[in-house]
C-alpha cells in the first residue's frame, strides 16, 4: 500500500444535492482530498462526469420526504464493492444504511482497513415519516453501533456531540472528530452590515424544510417580537415543510421567503442578515451555523440537548429554550435592541469559526486514514479512547 499519495474508496448513497450535511461534506472532502489522493467514489447518485467513480443502482422508498430531498439510497452490488476495493489502501462508509453494512463485509473479506463516518441521527429519518418515538431511535442507535460503527477500525464524528452520542450507547471503537470545516467554496471576508435604509432587519435560517429542524418555532418567534412589524424572515431550504410553513406564516407583517435558493442567491443572504437562527432540535454539527459564523454573522441557537450546534453559542444570549417560540422571541428582541451587540458578536464569531478551516479538517482526516492503515498492517485495532 502507498503511504505516500493515499488511494481511498468513499462510499456513499448519495453525493450530490445539498439534502444534507453528510452528502454535502462527503463530496467536499472528496474535492479536497483529491488534490493529493486518490478518492474512488462508489454509490447511486454521484456527481455527473466523475470518471473515478463506481455507479450502482440506485432506489428510493415511497416516502415523500425522501423525494423531495432527493435522496438516493444505492443498490449494493458485491462484485463491484470487490473489484472498487482491491485497487484501495482504505474505505471510508458515509451512511450507516444498506450499502455500507455490505461495503463492510466486502472490505473485511479483503482485509481492507474501513473508517465510517457519524452523519445521521435516528431522529433525522423518524421525524421526516412523521415517528417520533425515543424508543425506537435508541433501538436503531444500538442496532447501528453494533452491526457497523462497532465493527470498523475508527468512527469519524463531525462533533464532541456527536462522538459522546455514540459512545452512550456503548461504542467502543476508536472516535476521532473531524468537523465538517467551512465548507471549501465559501470565501471567508468581512461583511460590513450597514444597517438597511428602510428599518428593516433580515433574519435568515438555512436548512431543510423538515419537522427537526423546527422553523415553525421560529415563524411563531417572529410573530411574537416587538421587532415584527419590520423583520423580514427567510426560510431557504429545500424540503416537504413548504406549504404548512407558509400558511403558518400568513400572520407576519411582511411576507417571509421560504424554500430552496441557488447558492449564489443562499451567499448574498449570508451577507445581508443581520442574525441567522437554527432553531433545529437534532444536529450532529450545524453546518449552516459554521457558514454564518465564517463570514461574520451572529447565530441564535436551540439549547436542545440532541443538537451540537447548542455548543457553538457565544453565550446565553444566543441560546434559547428548545422549541419555546416566546423564548426565541425574547433573545431576537434582546439583540435587536442593541444592534451594537450584534456587530461585536459577529466578530467574535468569525474568530472562532477560524479554527473550523476546511483545509485543517482535510488533513486531520488524512493523519486519520495513515493511523489506521498502520494499525491495520501491525494487526491491531484499538477501541474507543484514541481521539
Amino acid at each position: 500500500m502507498s503511504f505516500e499519495r493515499l488511494r481511498i474508496a468513499l462510499v456513499a448513497d448519495t453525493l450530490v444535492g445539498w439534502s444534507g450535511g453528510g452528502v454535502v461534506s462527503g463530496r467536499h472532502f472528496a474535492e479536497k482530498l483529491r488534490q493529493h489522493h486518490r478518492v474512488v467514489m462508489v454509490g447511486a447518485a454521484l456527481p455527473p462526469g466523475d470518471r473515478d467513480s463506481i455507479g450502482l443502482p440506485g432506489f428510493q422508498f415511497p416516502v415523500r420526504a425522501m423525494h423531495d430531498m432527493q435522496f438516493v439510497m444505492a443498490r449494493p452490488d458485491r462484485g463491484r464493492l470487490r473489484a472498487a476495493f482491491a485497487e484501495v489502501d482504505l474505505v471510508h462508509l458515509q451512511f450507516p444504511f444498506w450499502l455500507s453494512f455490505v461495503a463492510l463485509e466486502e472490505a473485511h473479506a479483503l482485509r481492507r482497513p474501513v473508517v465510517a463516518g457519524f452523519h445521521v441521527q435516528p431522529e433525522n429519518a423518524l421525524f421526516n415519516v412523521g415517528v417520533h418515538s425515543a424508543a425506537l431511535s435508541r433501538a436503531v442507535y444500538r442496532f447501528w453501533v453494533d452491526r457497523l460503527y462497532d465493527r470498523v477500525d475508527a468512527v469519524i464524528c463531525p462533533s464532541r456531540f456527536a462522538e459522546k452520542k455514540l459512545l452512550s450507547f456503548g461504542l467502543r471503537t476508536a472516535t476521532y472528530v473531524v468537523s465538517n470545516g467551512t465548507p471549501p467554496d465559501l470565501r471567508m471576508r468581512p461583511v460590513d452590515r450597514a444597517p438597511s435604509a428602510d428599518g428593516t432587519v433580515l433574519v435568515l435560517s438555512v436548512g431543510r424544510l423538515a419537522a427537526e429542524k423546527r422553523q415553525d418555532v421560529l415563524i411563531d418567534a417572529v410573530t411574537r417580537s416587538r421587532h415584527r412589524d419590520r423583520i423580514r424572515l427567510v426560510l431557504a431550504g429545500p424540503g416537504t415543510l413548504d406549504p404548512k410553513l407558509r400558511r403558518r406564516a400568513e400572520r407576519l407583517p411582511i411576507t417571509p421567503e421560504i424554500g430552496f435558493v441557488e447558492r449564489a442567491r443562499l451567499e448574498e443572504l449570508f451577507d445581508t442578515a443581520d442574525v441567522l437562527v437554527h432553531p433545529s432540535d437534532v444536529e450532529l454539527e450545524g453546518m449552516a451555523v459554521v457558514e454564518a459564523m465564517t463570514l461574520g454573522l451572529p447565530v441564535v441557537v436551540s439549547d436542545s440537548s440532541e443538537s451540537a450546534a447548542a455548543d457553538l453559542a457565544l453565550d446565553e444570549r444566543f441560546r434559547f429554550r428548545s422549541g419555546d417560540g416566546q423564548s426565541l422571541a425574547d433573545k431576537l428582541d434582546a439583540l435587536l435592541d442593541h444592534p451594537e451587540a450584534l456587530r461585536e458578536a459577529g466578530v467574535r464569531y468569525a474568530d472562532l469559526a477560524r479554527g473550523l478551516d476546511f483545509g485543517r479538517t482535510v488533513d486531520h482526516l488524512v493523519e486519520i486514514y495513515r493511523s489506521v492503515m498502520d494499525r491495520s498492517l501491525a494487526g491491531s485495532a484499538p477501541r474507543q479512547g484514541a481521539a
